[in-house]
């Protein structure tokens, strides 16, 4: 349930006028088309020689900064009705004759089969008569509002027909959901045992599986079959904006019973597209704006520990805020390189600063909040680190027990030391 209502002022309002009723529902909002609804209803017998002229207004308001609670508010009643109100004291049920909310479904139905809205009724100095639900109203959501004249006090007409509109909080405007940057690694050549691909969305996704929603297809038309980890749910971070498709380490490691009597998902030399289907659900439920298609070809396994001797740095010069460019001879994990790398001061101290990764992830560059001084640093690798087979420092995946999957952090580090002049 949303109950935020910090939007733009936003009323929507129901007049009552003579004999017939009018209904117009709009909203200012720039983003939103005014688009007016008149209903008619046969209400006849409302005003009388001693009433004035009715006018009563039904309107939904939602406040600026969000502080004021959505309302639903009817005006227009005469001295005599607010005074018979102030006295009758009514009871919740009496209230609630006179004046119903009711939540409708997304087909518009439920007036009378859903239970009234809890809230509150009162008569404002200025003559309104308001009801303040109990919990926010929902944006978007759909609420009839039925107001029954012949449950005033002291009303000494006739019978008249209840008044009744539908109204509604306007849904802000929502950019549809898409896959943004480029599907993680970003290159379009992968070992053959490539390890994971990351799939980066522009707002949160819902919590279904996403193994349902990709798919990968070989250069002849063919879905692959059970090439990724069946742990669908699983694999999102913290803000489900970053989702990790694991290929399933029990088909790439060799020796395994999976590995020798399925295969390797991806072959050396074969070409596959990696698909994500549009009809993703986001965390509104709204699909995807359009399909995703990640077309790549497999170069030979990766079988080799990374070996941080062939890394190699672009040193900055002191009093500068130059970045310090490290370049790897081979595409590594984006995600790991995000948090397994960093400098520290020859004290032992973290140097803070903003990180880049670029040149399909085989180069990370860093740029210090402060000026670079002289003296020594190092470049702190933690052996979290990973290429795109899985890879680490020292030890190749071939050795590695848990594949890069569900391992425990680790807090070895491994230091490459370099002089700022």
């Amino acid at each position: 349930m949303q109950t935020s209502l910090g939007i733009a002022r936003s009323r929507v309002e129901a007049h009552y006028i003579g004999p017939r009723a009018r209904i117009r529902l709009f909203s200012p909002l720039r983003t939103l088309a005014a688009v007016p609804v008149i209903l008619a209803f046969g209400c006849t017998g409302l005003a009388g020689p001693d009433t004035a002229t009715p006018n009563i207004k039904i309107q939904m308001r939602a406040s600026v900064n969000g502080t004021e609670r959505a309302s639903v508010e009817l005006s227009g009643l005469t001295a005599q009705d607010l005074s018979a109100l102030r006295a009758a004291g009514l009871n919740d049920d009496e209230w609630n004759e006179l004046l119903r909310v009711t939540v409708l479904d997304e087909d518009g139905n439920g007036e009378f089969d859903m239970p009234s809205v809890l809230g509150s009724y009162v008569i404002e100095n200025d003559g309104l008569l308001r009801f303040s639900p109990m919990f926010p109203f929902d944006l978007g959501r759909q609420y009839s509002v039925r107001f029954n004249p012949n449950r005033l006090p002291e009303r000494k007409m006739g019978p008249v027909e209840p008044v009744t509109t539908v109204v509604a909080l306007p849904r802000p405007d929502v950019e549809p959901t898409v896959v943004v940057q480029r599907i993680f690694p970003s290159g379009d050549r992968v070992p053959e045992n490539q390890l994971k691909f990351y799939l980066h969305f522009s707002a949160p996704m819902s919590r279904a599986n996403g193994l349902e929603y990709v798919s990968l297809i070989d250069a002849r038309g063919r879905i692959v079959k059970d090439p990724f980890l069946p742990f669908g749910t699983e694999f999102w971070d913290l803000d489900r904006l970053r989702y990790t498709v694991f290929f399933d380490p029990g088909r790439i490691k060799r020796g395994l019973e999976l590995n020798e009597r399925l295969g390797r998902p991806l072959q050396e030399g074969e070409t596959y597209t990696l698909v994500v289907d549009p009809a993703w659900p986001d965390a509104e439920g709204n699909p995807l704006q359009t399909p995703f298609e990640k077309r790549f070809t497999v170069g030979p396994a990766d079988t080799s520990a990374l070996d941080i001797s062939a890394w190699r740095l672009r040193v900055p010069s002191s009093g500068s805020t130059q970045r310090l460019v490290v370049s790897f001879p081979e595409p590594l994990d984006h995600a790991l390189m995000q948090r397994g790398l960093g400098v520290e001061d020859e004290s032992g101290n973290f140097v803070e600063g903003e990180v880049e990764v670029g040149n399909w992830e085989t180069r990370w560059m860093f740029t210090p909040i402060r000026p670079w001084t002289s003296g020594v640093y190092s470049l702190i690798a933690l052996s979290i680190l990973e290429d795109l087979a899985g890879n680490r420092i020292g030890i190749p995946f071939e050795r590695n027990t848990f594949g890069g999957v569900s391992e425990p952090e680790t807090s070895e580090r491994f230091t490459v030391r370099f002089e700022i002049r």
